[in-house]
């Protein structure tokens, strides 16, 4: 899970330490591309707690960066997200002898489903790209930027056999938008991300997962994948990542929903 906090912890003496005066953040990224990380130090002494710490940057494949904080509040707390699940954060005490103590990191659930729908989407043994999604490189809320963002599921309703592959990367026609869009009433400020539900085609890039499903002649059957079991290799800070569709058994008329897990 890409959200921690350490809750609220104390500057006095405790636990064979003595005053705190500093805290250090170490940050290693394990993750297949770079991560970004928020951090946020909130001071606790007062109602309501105010921010006395708070920084938004990249950590790159395999690089550890170090953060440091004075600490002169009596009262106060660390959280943290990031976007890479196997990025690592710790967490030290320093007091005033220069003594450090790793602090115990509480994971919070803390997610949210942007997902689009198309329906009516004639497809033929050819490679048809339905949606494609990506981060919305303006969003300016530092939890969103620092979101950990991957493919949640999909659903298909089809009459004949199918293939679905979902791709990361490559380039794909058609226009990246926000939301809310026509079938899918979701708030720009609720989401991280930007959809393109009119594209057609998806050049390049490289297979993360790929399945098939049944159809039957005359109704429709439902195809559905549960992508976060997978655990899937992917790179949505730089990357778009489509679902792709084609027919294994002449033309058919599909609809679908592509859905993505926001953690922030």
């Amino acid at each position: 899970m890409p959200y921690l906090t350490t809750n609220t912890l104390t500057s006095r003496p405790t636990r064979g330490l003595g005053t705190i005066s500093q805290v250090i953040i170490k940050t290693v990224n394990n993750g297949s591309s770079k991560a970004v990380v928020y951090i946020t130090g909130l001071n606790n002494d007062v109602t309501p707690e105010t921010l006395f710490a708070q920084e938004l940057f990249e950590v790159n494949y395999r690089e550890v960066v170090t953060r440091i904080y004075n600490i002169t509040q009596t009262y106060f707390q660390f959280n943290a997200v990031y976007s890479q699940e196997q990025t690592q954060i710790q967490i030290f005490l320093v007091d005033s002898a220069g003594v450090l103590s790793q602090v115990a990191l509480e994971q919070l659930e803390v997610s949210r489903i942007t997902s689009e729908f198309r329906e009516n989407i004639a497809v033929t043994a050819s490679d048809f790209a339905l949606i494609s999604f990506r981060r919305n490189t303006a969003v300016v809320i530092p939890e969103a930027v620092a979101a950990e963002i991957k493919p949640d599921s999909l659903e298909i309703l089809a009459s004949t056999p199918i293939r679905y592959k979902i791709v990361g990367g490559g380039t794909v026609n058609g226009t990246f938008v926000n939301f809310p869009t026509p079938t899918t009433a979701i708030s720009a400020t609720e989401t991280a991300l930007q959809v393109n539900y009119t594209c057609t085609a998806v050049t390049g890039g490289r297979v993360i997962t790929q399945g098939i499903g049944s159809g039957i002649a005359g109704a429709y059957q439902n195809v559905a994948a549960n992508l976060t079991s997978q655990q899937l290799l992917y790179n949505l800070t730089d990357e778009i990542i489509t679902l792709v569709v084609s027919s294994l058994a002449g033309s058919d008329n599909l609809a679908a929903v592509f859905r993505m897990s926001e953690e922030w």
